[in-house]
């Protein structure tokens, strides 16, 4: 057995050698795909397996709040903090823990005990003291069970005790937070990639609930476990297996409704759902699934590749049969078994498929640092990886049949004695099977074409849309809090600088993206309770000119202390609340303070895109501490000196000065977005490589058996571009049906990938004829070149030999 398998081995590596042309097509063409497809196959991989290393994943989920206004649901991540206490009396809940996270217009300050090292923009959280107990994240130092039972606790990943602490033990050792000394209880492992939560340091929800309490609560509540308003607090309860979610909801909605009531005397307007912890990372609480099934589709996109470059394959050595036909009759008359003859074929697909394989994994390896520049995730490809391997073994395998057994079948089903006497391409007879190939492989390809011209479309449009004001050359800096006192002066100091066109102080860190909503608003003729959910913004009276923002009616804020009781809202709140012309001076009480609208804002985009404007208020507030600065292009480098001096003066933590453009900012909320269409463009671009690889496979092919025909046609007076016409007038028929075929496909998927935005670029024909025409420029381009070859070659050495 070991004899004969060597001994195919090396007939393998002669036929490799004698046909080395279509040997490395079919070789770079196998590797190309396979990596690729290997790639793109763990990507998809790693989008599917977030939150499941946790071991009780399938039973852990997060309460989310839908608000009802009227017959309109607002969807809400988050819920009162007295929701999970109600969840004790659900015998289906098993445990519960709550997060609230730090806001990113907090300090987030971390500092060792000597004030030495300090670093910003920390990612915080409070929890309860279960949270271990829910979730698996690895502990590398400490006690689960008692890390965050002290007030004055602290839980910090690996790099947080590293940045703070060096080399030296962390665990027992004391940080700075908050103005507070904290003791490090237990270090664990830096959060998963593949984590939906990742944080820096936990503390203890007893600690923020003392704060809370300290500061006063929130109107009349005076602890968390009482304020039925705040929807801040991210809950995850972890339920017995084989219990239904919807029942939980339920039953936590109705003694939620009990407990409203009966601390408001009013009707409660939010219902909750449970969200299963597997599904954060691609459905979204509205139940939008655009991120999964954008996933879905990189993942059938993975397949298409592979067989793409099988389709070479099979067409390449299905074309080429006649080279091999002689040889294969040869054998099968002198007794050679069909089952020989298909192990035979197989072996050579194998004995290509190992250098097809060590190309692949050199490629991904050099790839690598692409993939996550581009991805913007760490490639974990290792080949003693299980995942790895497995995703490897599956792509190779699906690749490996594709080419293998059909082309096998075919060369070793031969009639020898029919063959030897007839004078004909016993490919061709398989020329059908072949078109559909063909076809298959540029359909793919235009369909990811158009899929890349418009995400590129929609990115240029979100980029390029008028949000209503100018975001060029505005950076914010957050201020410590110590300075919001200062505020005006700081304002008057900057505004004196020529580098410094505007600029204001806020409470909102992100204006592209504005987190803070309240439905405590009333008005004359408002219905009853029913919540009116609106945005707001903090800022002094600098903030509408620096950010460019228009008055429709009414007047800005004056900078007097009357200021408190003015309003600013926008288009959409004064219409969504019935309100009519001219607004100002119409009273409304917000947040328990009675006062009136001062002017009317035009409507500006506050969110993402993918959201349309929603009601928002713009108030004016004694506490403000991020600072925007307008400045020019020129003035850039000199605004940002002078702001950085002025935040010098204020820090007393050593605090590192971070500012952002919030152009940039804007751009990031669509990073995600951002990376997809390049993906899409990147496959794309390898999809039509190999399919163009084959296409010239078989375009070489052609112009090799009709070179008779070819060389006859020219006696007879045929001229160059005759004989172009001829050899590439079948294979750009291929290229329009695919085209044709793949439109409305294609035009369904992006359709459903714009789905997710509340702005968006039309898809107008000219995308698709864009594509087309790209398409068959492509492949009459590699046809071109052998039948122009084949068209000015001498006639008289084709007819030769006749």
């Amino acid at each position: 057995m070991i004899i004969m398998f060597i001994h195919y081995l090396r007939t393998a590596w002669r036929s490799l050698k004698a046909n080395k042309f279509y040997s490395i097509l079919n070789i770079v063409g196998l590797a190309v795909g396979i990596a690729t497809s290997i790639m793109l196959l763990l990507w998809v991989q790693n989008q599917l397996s977030y939150d499941r290393f946790n071991k009780k994943y399938e039973n852990i989920y997060e309460i989310n709040a839908h608000i009802y206004t009227g017959n309109t649901s607002f969807p809400w991540q988050g819920a009162p903090a007295p929701v999970s206490i109600l969840s004790k009396n659900i015998p289906e809940v098993l445990s519960y823990v709550r997060l609230a996270e730090q806001e990113d217009k907090d300090n987030s300050l971390l500092s060792n005990s000597t004030g030495t090292k300090v670093f910003d923009n920390n990612k915080i959280v409070y929890a309860d003291t279960n949270f271990f107990h829910v979730f698996d994240y690895e502990i590398l130092e400490g006690n689960s069970h008692a890390v965050l039972s002290n007030i004055n606790s602290v839980v910090i990943t690996q790099s947080t005790a590293k940045k703070l602490f060096g080399s030296v033990d962390a665990l027992g050792k004391t940080l700075l937070f908050d103005k507070q000394n904290f003791t490090v209880s237990a270090i664990i492992k830096d959060f998963p990639s593949n984590s939906s939560l990742k944080y820096d340091a936990i503390f203890s929800l007893f600690y923020y609930a003392k704060r809370f309490t300290d500061r006063g609560g929130n109107n009349q509540w005076n602890t968390i476990d009482d304020d039925v308003d705040d929807y801040s607090f991210r809950t995850f309860l972890l339920l017995q297996s084989g219990v239904s979610p919807s029942i939980v909801a339920d039953k936590l909605t109705l003694q939620f409704h009990q407990l409203f009531k009966n601390a408001k005397n009013e009707q409660s307007p939010t219902k909750f759902q449970l969200q299963s912890l597997k599904d954060e990372h691609l459905i979204r609480i509205d139940g939008n699934t655009t991120a999964l099934q954008m996933v879905k589709i990189m993942g059938l996109v993975a397949i298409f590749i592979l067989i793409i470059a099988g389709i070479n394959y099979i067409n390449l050595s299905t074309a080429r049969s006649m080279t091999q036909v002689k040889n294969v009759s040869i054998r099968k008359i002198v007794g050679a078994k069909k089952g020989q003859l298909f192990l035979q074929f197989v072996i050579e697909t194998l004995l290509t498929f190992l250098f097809a394989i060590t190309i692949s994994i050199v490629l991904i390896i050099l790839l690598k640092p692409l993939y996550d520049k581009v991805t913007g995730e760490q490639l974990s490809f290792s080949l003693l990886d299980f995942s790895t391997v497995e995703i490897l073994f599956f792509a190779i395998l699906v690749t490996f049949l594709i080419s293998s057994i059909y082309p096998a079948l075919i060369l070793s089903s031969f009639k020898p004695l029919s063959l030897l006497r007839e004078k004909r391409v016993l490919g061709l007879n398989k020329a059908t099977f072949r078109k559909v190939l063909v076809t298959l492989q540029f359909g793919v390809s235009f369909l990811l074409l158009v899929g890349t011209i418009i995400m590129s479309k929609q990115m240029s449009f979100i980029r390029n849309k008028d949000l209503g004001y100018d975001k060029s050359y505005v950076f914010t800096v957050t201020f410590p809090d110590e300075a919001s006192k200062n505020a005006d002066a700081i304002v008057n100091n900057l505004l004196s600088q020529k580098s410094i066109l505007n600029a204001s102080f806020t409470y909102t860190k992100d204006i592209t993206n504005v987190s803070d909503v309240s439905g405590d608003i009333v008005w004359a003729g408002k219905k009853d309770s029913t919540p009116f959910m609106l945005w707001r913004v903090y800022a002094d009276k600098n903030f509408i000119p620096t950010m460019k923002y228009k008055l429709v009616y009414g007047s800005n804020f004056s900078g007097s202390p009357s200021d408190e009781y003015k309003y600013i809202l926008n288009e959409t709140a004064v219409q969504k609340m019935g309100l009519k012309p001219p607004y100002v001076g119409t009273k409304i009480g917000y947040d328990n303070l009675e006062g009136e609208i001062a002017g009317v804002v035009k409507d500006f985009n506050f969110k993402s895109l993918k959201e349309p404007i929603a009601p928002l208020v713009i108030r004016s507030r004694d506490f403000k501490n991020v600072l925007y600065v307008r400045t020019t292009g020129a003035d850039a480098r000199n605004a940002i000196q002078t702001v950085e001096n002025q935040f010098k003066r204020f820090d007393r933590d050593n605090a590192p000065f971070i500012y952002n453009f919030i152009d940039k900012t804007f751009d990031a909320h669509y990073q995600s977005q951002q990376q997809t269409g390049i993906l899409f463009a990147i496959f794309a671009c390898i999809a039509i490589f190999i399919s163009c690889l084959g296409l010239f496979g078989l375009a070489t092919y052609t112009a090799q058996i009709k070179t008779k025909e070819i060389g006859v046609r020219k006696v007879l007076g045929a001229s160059v571009g005759n004989i172009i016409k001829m050899v590439s007038k079948d294979f750009l028929r291929l290229v329009l049906i695919a085209v044709i075929i793949s439109t409305p496909l294609a035009y369904w998927v992006m359709t459903q990938w714009l789905s997710d935005f509340a702005y968006k670029t039309n898809i107008s024909s000219l995308v698709f004829l864009g594509a087309a025409f790209f398409v068959m420029v492509i492949a009459f381009g590699t046809i071109g070149f052998n039948a122009l070859k084949a068209a000015v070659a001498n006639p008289v050495n084709s007819l030769r030999s006749e």
